[in-house]
């Protein structure tokens, strides 16, 4: 009985954790979809000066969902990092501090960000 009870304990830990793991890479893809993908995207319009006022508070928003996900690989000290300088960068935009386009820009650099953490 106590193995029974330890199994199903474990079944549903592991079920937690799968689930978890799941619902974070789903909201990190949500995110990028929303407003990092594409040529056209809110963050290319914003990073380059020709997004609204509304655009970048868009931005700042979404990638606020990034805060507190767990990446779907590497380390998560970098993640934190990388999308801590992100948020605040949009954040800076969205007060229209000097450089903080520039700021975006690195803060946004996909390909850093990807290699290390984008799930293959």
């Amino acid at each position: 009985m106590k193995t029974t009870l330890f199994k199903s304990a474990f079944a549903a830990a592991l079920a937690l954790a799968v689930t978890a793991a799941f619902a974070a890479e789903s909201k990190i893809g949500t995110v990028m979809k929303t407003v990092m993908k594409g040529d056209n995207s809110t963050y290319k319009s914003v990073c380059l000066g020709k997004g609204t006022e509304a655009d970048a508070l868009k931005l700042a928003n979404c990638l606020k969902g990034l805060a507190g996900t767990t990446p779907p690989r590497g380390d998560a000290k970098s993640w934190k990092e990388k999308t801590t300088a992100l948020i605040q960068a949009a954040e800076d935009v969205v007060a229209k501090k000097p450089g903080a386009a520039t700021a975006l820009q690195k803060a946004g650099n996909c390909k850093a960000c990807h290699s290390e953490h984008k799930k293959e």
